[in-house]
């Protein structure tokens, strides 16, 4: 189990590490899954055929200006993409390609240097200097494919799968834009579709399934980011089911109570009232709401910082990490000798 409080003995952290709030920019990076989700507050590109998806620079290991990621791998290359519209600009994602020692890999990436994704680097930084401090060299991570690519980049743990698939992906351009950032599909969906699933599906229902089906004798962990509720058009596309979670930002107010009570109000308007919110530095908080009774059981819904989750934690999977920025990085021990849960009421 991992003991976090070594890290920073100096803060209360009630069986786990809770990271200080972050101060720097609001990293700003666009994950497009089967229909145009935007989360972070760039252009709509709802209308598909207007959106770009090109490559726009790459550089090479000992070339002026490389970034120096960090990680438990040196990369040997960075590739830059950009999502958008010629007239708007847009957002861009970074791809590191490394060898680790046994295989070419791949890995979408926060780099320090590229200004919007400083904060979500240094998170991801934390979170892996843990990992690597506190769980077995053995340890197989279980999360989403992005994911587990910056989990075995930044840390050397085996991800239990870590490439996308294209069935999530209906739109041939979007589905060879991913194709190329995330290093190749993978050429069994099996594995992806399974997990998308237990996400998809009642957290109980989905831990009997998993105590079935995850692998034996090495210690596993979730790893869940916050970050992962923009892809929800993939888990929809590979589940077939429907995620009734919805997204509002509300603007900078100088009243940090009446912001509060105006997203509970906007929660309240349907389903249990269940929310999530993150603080966007000089730009208000962004917020996620649970639509249904049905949604807030969910595994995805459990497992992230939402307020039903807070009240009534998965039992028999303790939450050992959490960074700050509105918990944005969980990670989980996984027991499945213990993973029946009480449904939440």
């Amino acid at each position: 189990m991992l003991n976090l409080k070594e890290v920073n003995p100096n803060r209360n952290y009630r069986g786990i590490i809770r990271q200080p709030w972050l101060k720097s920019a609001l990293g700003v990076i666009l994950v497009f899954a089967g229909v145009a989700l935007i989360v972070f507050g760039v252009p709509d590109f709802s209308d598909r055929e207007a959106v770009s998806y090109e490559k726009i620079a790459e550089s090479n290991s000992g070339e002026a200006g490389f970034p120096a990621i960090g990680g438990r791998f040196s990369p040997q290359r960075i590739v830059r993409y950009r999502i958008g519209r010629e007239e708007t600009g847009g957002v861009e994602l970074n791809q590191a390609q490394y060898q680790d020692g046994q295989s070419r890999r791949s890995a979408i990436v926060f780099p320090p240097a590229l200004g919007e994704g400083g904060l979500r680097h240094d998170l991801w930084k934390g979170a892996a200097e843990a990992i690597l401090a506190h769980t077995e060299e053995n340890a197989l991570f279980v999360s989403w494919w992005d994911d587990a690519q910056r989990i075995h980049f930044l840390s050397g743990r085996n991800p239990w799968v870590e490439a996308p698939v294209a069935a999530a992906y209906p739109d041939r351009k979007q589905r060879d834009f991913w194709e190329k950032t995330g290093g190749g599909f993978a050429p069994d969906e099996s594995k992806l579709k399974q997990l998308a699933r237990w996400l998809s599906m009642d957290a109980q229902a989905a831990l009997r399934e998993m105590a079935q089906a995850l692998p034996k004798g090495a210690p596993i962990y979730f790893l869940i980011c916050l970050d992962d509720l923009a892809r929800l058009g993939e888990i929809e596309a590979l589940s077939g089911v429907h995620l009734p979670f919805d997204l509002r930002n509300f603007p900078q107010s100088g009243n940090v109570h009446s912001q509060i009570a105006e997203v509970k109000r906007w929660a309240g308007e349907k389903g249990p009232g269940s929310y999530l919110v993150q603080q966007l530095p000089q730009s208000g908080v962004r917020a996620w709401r649970i639509g249904t009774d049905e949604g807030a059981r969910t595994l995805l819904a459990r497992l992230l910082p939402f307020t039903s989750s807070l009240e009534k934690p998965l039992e028999g999977q303790p939450l050992v990490y959490q960074s700050g920025w509105g918990g944005y990085l969980s990670v989980y021990e996984w027991r499945p000798r213990e993973g029946i849960i009480e449904p939440l009421r």
